[in-house]
């Protein structure tokens, strides 16, 4: 018997080919995706303002609560000399970090602190304190 040769592959049809070869390892890469487990977000970021004073002088800002940290961010408006801001960040019960900034002279300094918070979520609370050579002031502020 006698066969007809088959023609080459036209270049239509090796493009159909290769479309359908990408299209199906695109859809297997999606699937593979779409069953990887996200992983756990860090909760959001909470923002809120302090202000804290004794005698002349205060301070004033915004303590941010994030995963690890709370970060103090201000000003410190000193009258007389010594004075500083102090940060105390606690999860529950628990005591999780201190730090406090340079102490200050007369005159508005920017204040930047980072309170460790190293607990998965960070702190619920820190206890900002404004300290003098005869005395100190504090408030709380939550998350």
């Amino acid at each position: 018997m006698f066969s007809v040769p088959r023609s080459a592959p036209t270049t239509a049809s090796r493009t159909r080919r290769r479309r359908t070869a990408v299209g199906a390892c695109a859809a297997a890469v999606g699937i593979v995706l779409a069953s990887t487990p996200a992983a756990t977000a860090a909760p959001e970021s909470v923002v809120r303002d302090f202000y804290v004073d004794y005698g002349a002088s205060y301070a004033s800002g915004t303590a941010t609560f994030t995963n690890r940290w709370v970060i103090l961010e201000g000003t410190l408006h000193a009258v007389g000399c010594g004075r500083a801001v102090y940060g105390d960040a606690y999860a529950g019960a628990n005591h999780l970090g201190s730090a406090s900034s340079t102490p200050r002279c007369d005159g508005n300094w920017p204040i930047d602190i980072p309170v460790p918070a190293n607990v998965v979520g960070g702190a619920d609370r820190v206890l900002i304190t404004l300290v003098a050579p005869d005395g100190s002031d504090a408030v709380w502020v939550y998350r």
